[in-house]
């Protein structure tokens, strides 16, 4: 331990500052010598620790505990040696000191602490797992430093492969040489594989439709070996060849035709003979293909576009036309299309993809959308509760004053030993219960649902009741089992019965076989049902099913027939039933549609404001926001249209294939109606105002926009739907005048397409779309060059060691532990001033006051006894006889013990000399 002096030449103060107080003592005529004194030593003493905090004194000695923090590698490119980086950690820990102490951190792109900062010398096995795509040595040599304690020796060991991709581990040299750090790193050796990765592709970033452009894919390996190499584009083959890859890199050229718009994925992938890791072996890019708008024609069965396609082909527009089978699967399928047409598609034909995609493809990425009816179409096609509906300016079902009365629904449903049949593998009574399932689903709470279970007898599987429990009514279809013969007649009374009871408006029967069972004594029962207002529809499976029985059940009970040989039909029957039960949503009849709205819509198209007739619709109820051009007699929407986000949709609630428009199929107007239609939802928002650019870094995304639309009043905010079609909205923030910056998370690799918008209020300035690509993590990719970290270790001039042993050897440099006595010195110097004001300002002897305390205190230990003496005698004036003569007697004993006392002490002298020392 050693004094180390700053300032030294402060210290000639003390003399000086002696000198200069017993000068001023002439001046302290009327103290007494004692005080004087006094006075004196108080000043010299704050003058001497002044004159101390001056010099800058400080306590120093050698610190002897050296504190290790071990970094270790847990990317993914360490996973396989994390066995190793344990061992190692563990066996250094065995020749440890024990006066040192030791901490743990990983990192991988992130760094987080393992083990706390301790003596303790307990390891296991590492605990912590930090995001390992990516290698970031600089963060986690930065987190070491900031938690090794400044008191004590510092030493930092590194393991690692070495393979950095984010951040720069030599910036962190500086730092270790300024704070005089062990630096230590032991690398892990990975063996090299066979290995091939597909290291990048080049495409054109835009191009125009018909181009033919090429795609290099550049491919790495570290073996010969044969492979074949394939370009898709979205879901579809572009290109595929069988190669020989040499060690190092290889590059091959593939040439593809852009013949549909749009921003395009292309994905190369290579399966070699000869390989390690797979997840280096596709790389995703896109290209931008110009074109004038493109039309998507849907349709469920065969001839119901027939009539759309004439009138896009008249209009020398360019289409596609589809089944719903084929429909796009992603937004990037979908953006390759202006609008989309659905004519009488059924919600089930169309894949979940698509139907994921649509709500972001029109909200988002101003995409247009018309969907025409038919028997398959809206609410008859489940568009209910679906994002057709969503997307769509009406509500499938009625609503208001039209909202459709309470139902009571009872489903009769074979369960015999042939419902076990069936084909692809799945049993009629599976699908039969799914049909229930389905009817459970779509009945709201309101109404009443009951499931009869027949063959031979009759069985209530669930008792008639609201469909609010769905839960428990589910569980009771799902144990329908497989029972005997068959047997309608006592199942149809059982169902009868029932909703004879019912109070609701509305009272349905729905029956379900695929056999042969009683041919008479149907008409009593269905008489009696027609008194109740009941209906019966009948569903046949199958050729075995008595059709001829179950036609004629329907016709006279009111309801409808069904026959299928897809037994996969049954449960779209069901639901459809349902509706059609209403008797509200199918509208077969002739009627003139009504103008409702002037639109621009039908500019061209009315002459003297007449239309031709129609003979039936799917009734619907418009949106608060739409609006509604065309209605039914009924004030039914026929066509309506609104703006949904970016994007524009239509609903025309009757058919196109010319059943119920066959007067407008030859009505000479019809062209330019749709001409107008169409045209209304290709209209969009230019993207002349700006230019967005999109960049990965790392595992975010960049976007970043340059307008001309700046201003205060100006939001811009972005959609980012990511491979998976989840999509997430962006607020961009202004950066400098006309900039506008933001950043998402990527965490799927593929690509990510991102619509950004520019609001001014609630009005959309503009909308403009772009992409990016985010590829598999850089830790399965092929290192052919030296790490920042080779180039870091040289110019420290440190090597790698390479056993636990090399890790608490050598010497480190000593470090020096100060403190600083200065602020001791002042705090004293304070204390003594502030004693000194107070002797002189007051005029206080600090004896004199330990003294009177001690007067004090005899003074009241003599009053004590009189004072309690009065207090008695006060008391003794309310006593009874008994208690008088007791205090008496102790009287005569305190008595005699005061006279003891009074030859000690003078009370009547203490108090007199009291009363002169205050008075």
């Amino acid at each position: 331990m050693t004094l180390e002096i700053l300032r030294p030449y402060a210290l000639i103060i003390i003399p000086l500052a002696i000198v200069f107080t017993f000068v001023m003592t002439r001046f302290m005529i009327r103290m007494t010598r004692k005080k004087k004194i006094s006075v004196l030593t108080a000043r010299i003493l704050v003058f001497t620790f002044l004159a101390l905090a001056l010099a800058g004194i400080s306590i120093k000695w050698k610190i002897d505990t050296t504190t290790t923090m071990f970094v270790v590698d847990s990317s993914d490119s360490t996973a396989l040696h994390k066995d190793e980086e344990e061992k190692f950690v563990k066996d250094a820990l065995l020749q440890k000191p024990k006066k040192d102490k030791m901490g743990i951190i990983t990192f991988g792109s992130d760094s987080l602490i393992d083990q706390f900062i301790s003596k303790n010398n307990s390891f296991n096995k590492i605990e912590t797992k930090p995001v390992g795509t990516y290698t970031n040595i600089e963060n986690g040599l930065t987190t070491a430093l900031s938690l090794l304690p400044q008191n004590n020796k510092k030493r930092v060991v590194l393991i690692t492969d070495g393979e950095e991709n984010e951040g720069s581990a030599y910036k962190i040299a500086p730092s270790l040489l300024e704070q005089n750090v062990d630096f230590k790193v032991y690398k892990i050796e990975k063996p090299q594989g066979d290995e091939v990765a597909v290291d990048n592709i080049s495409i054109p970033e835009k191009i125009n439709l018909g181009d033919e452009f090429t795609v290099v894919a550049n491919i790495t390996s570290t073996v010969g070996t044969s492979a074949k190499v394939t370009l898709y584009s979205g879901r579809e083959k572009r290109g595929e060849m069988n190669v020989e890859l040499q060690k190092g890199s290889n590059k091959f050229v593939f040439k593809d035709t852009a013949d549909s718009g749009g921003f395009k994925s292309y994905k190369v992938v290579v399966e070699p003979n000869k390989d390690t890791e797979v997840k280096n072996n596709e790389y995703s890019s896109f290209t931008n293909v110009q074109d004038k708008p493109k039309i998507l024609l849907i349709e469920d069965k065969n001839g119901e576009a027939s009539e759309l396609e004439k009138m896009l082909i008249a209009s020398k527009m360019d289409y596609k036309k589809i089944n719903a089978a084929a429909a796009p699967r992603n937004i990037e399928e979908l953006n390759q299309y202006k609008t989309i047409i659905t004519c009488n598609v059924h919600v089930e034909s169309l894949n979940k993809g698509f139907l994921n995609a649509l709500e972001p493809y029109v909200k988002d990425f101003a995409g247009g959308f018309i969907a025409t009816g038919g028997d398959e179409g809206f609410i008859l096609g489940e568009y209910l509760n679906t994002p057709l509906e969503k997307v769509l300016p009406v509500y499938m079902d009625m609503r208001g004053k039209k909202a459709i009365p309470e139902m009571g629904l009872v489903l009769v449903i074979d369960h015999s030993g042939s419902m076990s049949g069936g084909n692809q593998n799945v049993k009629k009574i599976d699908l039969a219960k799914d049909a229930a399932l389905k009817a459970a689903d779509t009945l709201r709470d309101v109404d009443e649902l009951g499931v009869i279970a027949f063959d031979d007898q009759v069985t209530w599987a669930v008792s008639r009741q609201k469909a609010s429990n769905k839960t428990e009514i589910k569980k009771k279809i799902g144990a329908i089992g497989i029972g005997g013969g068959t047997t309608i007649l006592p199942s149809l009374e059982e169902a009868y019965k029932s909703l004879k009871e019912s109070k609701t408006k509305i009272k349905h029967v729905i029956l379900l076989t695929d056999g042969q069972a009683e041919q008479s004594g149907y008409d009593p029962l269905i008489e009696k049902m027609k008194k109740e207002k009941i209906t019966v529809s009948t569903v046949a499976v199958g050729k075995d099913a008595d059709t001829k029985l179950l036609q004629g059940i329907a016709k006279k009970a009111g309801g409808r027939y069904y026959y299928t040989d897809e037994n996969t039909n049954i449960p779209r029957i069901f639901a459809k039933e349902i509706f059609m039960a209403a008797n509200v949503y199918l509208n077969e009849r002739e009627f003139t549609p009504r103008v409702v709205s002037n639109h621009q819509i039908l500019n061209g198209v009315l002459v003297d404001g007449k239309l031709p007739n129609l003979f039936g619709y799917v009734a619907s109820s418009p949106k608060e926001t739409a609006r509604v051009i065309l209605q039914s007699d009924e004030e039914d929407p026929i066509l309506s249209v609104w703006q949904y986000g970016l994007g524009k949709a239509v609903a025309w609630n009757s058919d196109m294939n010319g059943k119920w428009s066959k007067n407008y199929v030859t009505w000479d107007k019809n062209l330019k109606l749709w001409q107008n239609i169409i045209n209304y939802t290709v209209e969009n928002y230019g993207d002349e105002s700006g230019h967005v650019d999109v960049k990965n870094s790392g595992s975010k995304g960049e976007i970043k926009l340059t307008t001309k639309n700046a201003g205060e009043d100006l939001t811009v905010n972005a959609v980012v739907m990511a491979p998976d079609s989840t999509s997430k909205e962006v607020k961009l923030n202004p950066t400098s005048p006309g900039e506008y910056t933001g950043s998402f998370d990527m965490k799927q690799t593929g690509v990510y397409m991102v619509s950004v918008r520019q609001n001014k209020g609630d009005q959309v300035l503009a909308a403009i779309n772009s992409a990016a690509a985010l590829q598999y993590s850089p830790e399965y990719k092929i290192s052919t060059q030296n790490s920042s970290l080779d180039k870091m270790l040289t110019e420290m001039g440190v090597s790698y060691i390479k056993s636990p042993s090399e890790v608490f050897s050598g010497d480190l440099k000593a470090v020096i532990s100060k403190t600083q006595l200065t602020p001791y010195f002042l705090s004293l110097a304070l204390l003594l001033f502030f004693i000194d004001i107070v002797q002189r300002k007051l005029n206080i002897s600090f004896k004199d006051l330990f003294k009177k305390r001690k007067e004090d205190k005899k003074l009241q230990e003599a009053v004590e006894p009189t004072v309690k003496k009065e207090y008695v005698d006060y008391e003794k004036s309310s006593e009874t006889p008994l208690e008088t003569e007791k205090h008496e007697e102790k009287d005569s004993k305190d008595k005699k013990s005061k006279d003891k006392e009074d030859n000690k002490l003078d009370t009547g002298a203490l108090l007199d000399k009291k009363k002169n020392r205050y008075f």
